[in-house]
């Protein structure tokens, strides 16, 4: 019980690291080994995990004691990439997000917010922690992920208003961003070269995974089929592959092209909405 106030402690500033209650810190951790039995985590490493997220009460003491201690046990397991925590995500809260965005979206989009969801929840980009490290477990994990699900949905519903999809609708982004409609005509041969270089360093199940998903327009479910895994491993493969791949064509870009900072960022940000649309021309057929 001293291990934990000591660890709890060491995140807290230290005005308030006197109120902290060993009992409840116990107790917490008490209750999510036993509403997560199958996780075994680092009960040290889980207590200042908390500690760093906790809020207090008007008198300076943490909330601790109505903390949702599965969900939050749940969350920082799946954060450090433990599987067991990952599996246990998946069986709990992998149906809540899939009927959250299927009530609300059409098909198409509700299959690509849960990508694009699954890819911040888990996935580590430069500097950036998993979304799922920011749950600080005031309400409850489902509720959490249904507002966080239905949040990517509308923001990629906006972003595809704002930059059609379209290759044939290439001329319109004038009308958007002058600058980026100068950079796209200007340098459409060299992405399409920096692309297919990145496609051509691709793994040949990457490259088969990519022709299902976006040139056959097989949804999750079926690739999870022909590969007899489940469909969260799918979107956890194709969220990878997509990432690895936008990264490669920008480094190669970046070594190509002779331009400014400036002219760069703008090219990255066209490349990125339109990535989709290139992984549906061809290059995997």
């Amino acid at each position: 019980m001293d291990e934990l106030a000591a660890a709890f402690s060491a995140r807290l500033p230290a005005d308030l690291r006197a109120r902290v209650d060993a009992s409840e810190l116990a107790a917490l951790l008490a209750r999510a080994r036993d509403e997560v039995p199958a996780v075994a985590l680092d009960p040290l490493a889980f207590i200042a995990h908390v500690a760093e997220r906790v809020t207090f009460d008007v008198h300076g003491r943490p909330r601790v004691a109505s903390l949702h201690a599965g969900d939050l046990w749940i969350a920082f397991g799946c954060a450090v990439g433990d599987r067991a925590a990952i599996a246990a995500f998946e069986r709990r809260f992998g149906p809540e997000i899939k009927q959250a965005l299927e009530r609300s979206f059409e098909r198409a989009l509700a299959e690509d917010a849960e990508l694009k969801l699954r890819e911040k929840l888990f996935l580590v980009a430069g500097d950036d922690t998993p979304r799922l490290a920011s749950y600080a477990g005031r309400g409850a994990l489902a509720g959490w992920l249904r507002a966080a699900a239905v949040r990517t949905a509308i923001d990629l519903m906006r972003a595809r208003r704002e930059i059609a999809a379209d290759p044939a609708a290439f001329g319109d982004l004038a009308a958007v961003d002058p600058l980026l409609a100068q950079l796209k005509q200007r340098y459409r041969d060299q992405f399409r070269i920096s692309f297919a270089a990145a496609a051509a360093q691709l793994a040949d199940r990457e490259r088969a995974l990519l022709r299902y998903r976006f040139v056959d327009d097989l949804s999750i479910d079926e690739i999870g089929v022909i590969y007899s895994v489940h469909r969260a491993t799918v979107a956890r493969w194709i969220a990878a592959i997509r990432e690895s791949l936008f990264e490669t064509t920008r480094a190669h870009l970046m070594a190509s092209l002779d331009i400014s900072d400036s002219e760069v960022d703008s090219v990255l940000r066209l490349i990125d909405s339109q990535l989709d649309v290139s992984l549906s021309g061809g290059l995997f057929g």
